[in-house]
C-alpha cells in the first residue's frame, strides 16, 4: 500500500513540530551549560516535554497514525506552557524568545489539526 502525500495543514505542523523540537532542545541545553541567567528545574523539565512532545507527535504524523490527532491536542497544550515559561525568563541573547515564538507557532499549529 503506497502512502498517500500529507496534506498542506500537516506539512506545515509537521515543519513546525520539527523546529519546535530543535529550538526547545538547544534552549534546554543552553541552559544546562550555564549560558543563560537563571538554572530553573521547571523551565528545564517544560522544554524537555515541548521537545519530546513535538517529535512524537512529528513521528504519528509523519507514518500517518490515525493517533495524531490526539497527540496534536497534547502538543499544543505542553508547547503553550513552554512558551509561557520562556517568556518569564528573558536573556540577552534572545535564545528564550526565540524559543516562546517557536512554541506558540507550534502550539498554533497543532490547534489547527
Amino acid at each position: 500500500m503506497k502512502l498517500k502525500p500529507l496534506n498542506e495543514k500537516m506539512e506545515q505542523c509537521l515543519a513546525t513540530c520539527l523546529a519546535c523540537h530543535r529550538i526547545c532542545t538547544a534552549t534546554a541545553a543552553h541552559v544546562m551549560h550555564g549560558d543563560s541567567n537563571h538554572s530553573e528545574v521547571l523551565h528545564l523539565v517544560s522544554l524537555l516535554d515541548c521537545a519530546q512532545i513535538c517529535l512524537v507527535h512529528a513521528d504519528f504524523m509523519s507514518r500517518r497514525s490515525p493517533h495524531h490527532s490526539h497527540l496534536a491536542k497534547e502538543c499544543a497544550e505542553i508547547c503553550k506552557a513552554c512558551a509561557t515559561l520562556c517568556e518569564a525568563h528573558t536573556d540577552s541573547d534572545g535564545m528564550m524568545d526565540e524559543c516562546a515564538k517557536a512554541c506558540r507557532a507550534c502550539a498554533d499549529s497543532c490547534t489547527q489539526m
